[in-house]
């Protein structure tokens, strides 16, 4: 397959990918690429994870996990977990380069409705572990959420060697390449 069959394909595509080649592969100009962008919020896998939100401003009712997710069950020694909950559903979402102004008061709504699974903890003040609370921080920045309080957590938990890890609370001294860009990542996204 040829580069240009490959981009051809590519722009045969939801509007959450077609945007990004435009702009970045081929060199659209911002008015079509933007125009593309916009797409996302009504159109294929944008419009689709926008119908699942539910009132309270969650996704399947939980914040990392979905809210009938069984702790105590056979799903939980399986790898991986059902990434429907709502701090996945906002990855995808900003990843995808949805206008944040379409979920309108989503910031509030998860203030006032979401709490973490671990320790009931406050949605936007984050809870344990460094790479969930650089995913939060990040799109609490992108939702407009004061993260302050949670930006700030990152500097309490930097490991001695300039790192983070997110096996800090079982006891890891050592920072993980991994948790580090997680956090350089969210950090990141409250600058932009």
């Amino acid at each position: 397959m040829s580069d240009d069959a490959v981009v051809e394909w590519l722009l045969d595509s939801d509007p959450a990918v077609r945007w990004q080649v435009e702009r970045d592969l081929t060199g659209a100009p911002p008015s079509v690429w933007q125009q593309t962008r916009a797409r996302v919020a009504t159109e294929g896998l944008g419009a689709a994870m926008l119908a699942h939100q539910d009132p309270d401003g969650q996704w399947a009712g939980g914040a990392y996990f979905p809210a009938d997710f069984d702790f105590d069950g056979p799903e939980a020694d399986e790898p991986g977990q059902p990434y429907t909950a709502t701090t996945w559903s906002l990855n995808a979402l900003r990843d995808w380069g949805l206008d944040s102004a379409v979920l309108g008061d989503t910031a509030a709504r998860l203030a006032t409705n979401s709490r973490w699974e671990y320790e009931d903890l406050p949605y936007w003040s984050g809870e344990v572990d460094c790479c969930i609370n650089a995913f939060t921080l990040a799109n609490g920045a992108w939702l407009g959420a004061d993260v302050g309080q949670l930006a700030d957590w990152f500097l309490d938990h930097q490991l001695d060697d300039g790192g983070w890890n997110c096996e800090w609370i079982e006891g890891s001294t050592v920072s993980s390449f991994h948790s580090t860009l997680n956090v350089i990542e969210g950090s990141c996204s409250t600058s932009s």
